[in-house]
């Protein structure tokens, strides 16, 4: 890891993960859906959620 690593996830707590793979990182939650259903409309089949790193929580699984 780098150093810039652990900075970044403070700042920009909200991942966007694809089949359990980083695809972004966001600071505002809003962002991050938003970035997340557009993924899901190309990716039909993948697993899209957003994960809160602070908290190592789901903050949405997107269905469709």
């Amino acid at each position: 890891m780098n150093a810039e690593t652990p900075t970044k996830l403070v700042e920009c707590p909200f991942e966007v993960r694809v089949d359990k793979v980083l695809h972004d990182r966001f600071y505002d939650v809003r962002d991050a859906v938003a970035v997340a259903r557009k993924v899901k409309g190309t990716e039909r089949s993948a697993d899209v959620v957003v994960i809160n790193t602070r908290t190592n929580k789901l903050v949405i699984k997107v269905d469709g």
